[in-house]
């Protein structure tokens, strides 16, 4: 009784504060406490993302296509360096933070610029994370990132690139959640409303994949991180023959198809027209040797899709999953 009662509480407030959002979550097994805390972080989110038109506006050296480069290139060394996965999209959002607000004069300097971002999110998250000092201090080394450029910069500027970066961002920033983290939560969401079965891990690569390769677009800094991950999800659900977004994630989400359809036809079209060939050598690598033998056919379709821009068709198993869409 205790428990419907305060169950009944966090619904009151989701539908005070949200009441669109609410409406689309609203079921008879809705956990709303954990809807409260999830429409929170939606609400959070909203307030940093970058202007686009402001970041072109103010940028009169770099370019969408210089900031492809770099952020392609971040997502390299992240994977070179085993970084935890969310580190590189905290990276990028702050360079994102950073070109809408100061202006980079000169190209050379626009690696270094990345170089103190990603030095930046991994000392941040180290921080907030509470993670033993020893290793991580030795990682965030200056000197490690004035290697990783072919020592184009010194360990010096590192160090005040690193402080300028410090300076320029707000605890907002730091604070707000990234893709990643989204796309985990609605993946553990729909592996628990038997959407998916937790070994299906080439639809969650899929999506992951679509997500990380988001980063290099500038338009898609303009989204909120919430949709990236909902519509991520939703193209590499519907590409393996699943329904494209099941009722059990809208009401999660509190996003509906028309919602996510914008969104899913520009990943897709990314997709089919981001060559990305270092950062897709590096994900087919990690992936080639996946493990999951019941799910080989669906594997090398992924592969397919990491290892070259092409059209995202529906894929359709010769074995259909244990679990039917819902």
């Amino acid at each position: 009784m205790f428990a419907d009662e305060r169950d009944l509480i966090w619904r009151k407030a989701c539908e005070k504060r949200w009441p669109v959002w609410a409406r689309v979550a609203r079921a008879p097994d809705t956990q709303w406490k954990r809807q409260f805390e999830l429409l929170e972080l939606r609400q959070r989110e909203q307030v940093v993302i970058p202007s686009i038109a402001t970041i072109q506006r103010i940028q009169k050296v770099v370019t969408g296509r210089h900031r492809e480069v770099l952020t392609e290139w971040l997502a390299e060394v992240s994977w070179d360096w085993n970084l935890e996965s969310t580190i590189v999209f905290k990276a990028v959002s702050y360079l994102d933070h950073f070109l809408s607000n100061i202006g980079v004069k000169n190209l050379s300097r626009f690696q270094l610029l990345g170089i103190a971002c990603l030095r930046e999110a991994m000392g941040d998250t180290r921080r907030r994370l509470a993670i033993r000092l020893g290793e991580q201090d030795k990682n965030l080394d200056p000197a490690r990132f004035a290697f990783i450029s072919d020592r184009t910069y010194t360990v010096e500027e590192v160090e005040q690139a690193t402080r300028t970066v410090a300076d320029t961002v707000p605890e907002e920033i730091r604070d707000a959640p990234n893709g990643k983290m989204f796309l985990r939560s609605f993946w553990y969401r729909g592996v628990a409303a038997l959407v998916m079965e937790p070994e299906e891990m080439h639809i969650y690569t899929i999506a992951s994949f679509l997500l990380q390769l988001s980063l290099l677009d500038l338009e898609c800094a303009g989204y909120p991180n919430s949709l990236l991950a909902a519509s991520a999800l939703s193209v590499a659900l519907d590409s393996f023959g699943k329904h494209p977004w099941p009722s059990a994630l809208q009401q999660y989400s509190a996003y509906v198809p028309d919602d996510i359809e914008p969104v899913r036809l520009k990943l897709k079209s990314l997709q089919a027209s981001l060559k990305a060939r270092h950062l897709r050598l590096i994900w087919r690598s990690h992936h080639e040797n996946h493990g999951y033998s019941e799910f080989a056919e669906a594997w090398q379709r992924a592969l397919q899709l990491l290892q070259e821009q092409s059209e995202i068709s529906k894929f359709q198993p010769k074995c259909p999953s244990r679990h039917a869409s819902i």
